[in-house]
């Protein structure tokens, strides 16, 4: 499988106040595909000066996996969540020598998979968008079609320095699409941000810390923007307190960093909906 770079055209959007004046033909539908347990000393930083005092607790939230529609360009997903094989194991069956050490365990019930999401409402997918390559964002990759465009931040190393870690989720694709931030405008207070249909409808906006090549993803509808964090931020308190996850997370500074771009573009952009990684619409 090789890696090519995802053709982008020069948005001639100025900034985000120009986006949302012209709100698009697109609407979202996010699909639960099963479910993860997270510590909540790490869902939140407990060393932030803002995180107070955190409890020692488990919190089980949504695998989430979220379907862009184009009334012209048709459907994307934002991530796939897991496939049906978690029902059965949570692993996922992923097998090998380091599986148990290093794969995620998951829990799914029937018909919670994201082909039975997608297959139910008669789905044709033109592609997906990848936030970041771990397992509760990615597997569903494995019952999907493998003739349509996979992309991903550039930064996404592990798919070449940890392939154990992938349980076959890319076995069968030709290429993986990257997007270059380094390349695309930068679009305050957020950062570099892609837009990835040329309408100014789905934008990729450079997340980094949770994983380098992290995204989140900007929904320009007609009912309104709609700001997706993904793993930028897993759950409502991560907003209201202003503190950036630390389990899972590549690099905790860059994960604050990019926490605080949101707050302070929901602060300018209050009219913007949010929904959170980890978090049921």
């Amino acid at each position: 499988m090789k890696i090519v770079p995802f053709p982008l055209k020069k948005s001639s959007n100025k900034g985000w106040k120009d986006v949302f004046s012209n709100p698009r033909p697109v609407t979202v539908e996010s699909f639960k595909t099963g479910t993860v347990t997270l510590n909540m000393r790490g869902t939140l930083n407990p060393k932030h000066l803002n995180a107070g005092h955190i409890e020692d607790e488990d919190l089980e939230v949504p695998i989430m996996a979220h379907l862009v529609h184009h009334d012209d360009f048709g459907d994307y997903l934002l991530d796939t969540g897991l496939d049906a094989s978690y029902c059965n194991d949570p692993r996922g069956n992923v097998r090998g020598i380091f599986s148990w050490i290093f794969t995620d365990e998951f829990q799914q019930e029937k018909d919670e998979n994201i082909a039975y999401h997608l297959n139910k409402r008669g789905i044709k997918l033109e592609g997906v968008f990848l936030s970041h390559l771990h397992s509760d964002h990615m597997a569903g990759i494995r019952e999907l079609p493998h003739d349509i465009q996979y992309v991903i931040g550039k930064g996404e190393k592990c798919l070449e320095s940890k392939p154990f870690h992938y349980g076959g989720y890319f076995k069968g694709l030709e290429a993986i699409h990257e997007i270059d931030f380094s390349t695309v405008e930068t679009m305050p207070p957020l950062g570099p941000s892609a837009d990835l249909l040329g309408d100014g409808s789905l934008w990729a906006i450079h997340t980094p810390g949770h994983t380098k090549g992290h995204m989140s993803f900007l929904v320009n509808g007609l009912g309104g923007p709609l700001l997706l964090t993904i793993d930028a931020c897993f759950i409502r308190e991560n907003l209201e307190r202003s503190v950036a996850p630390s389990s899972y997370t590549w690099n905790v500074e860059r994960a604050q960093k990019s926490l605080d771009n949101i707050l302070e573009f929901l602060r300018e952009y209050p009219q913007v909906r949010v929904i959170c990684g980890h978090e049921k619409p």
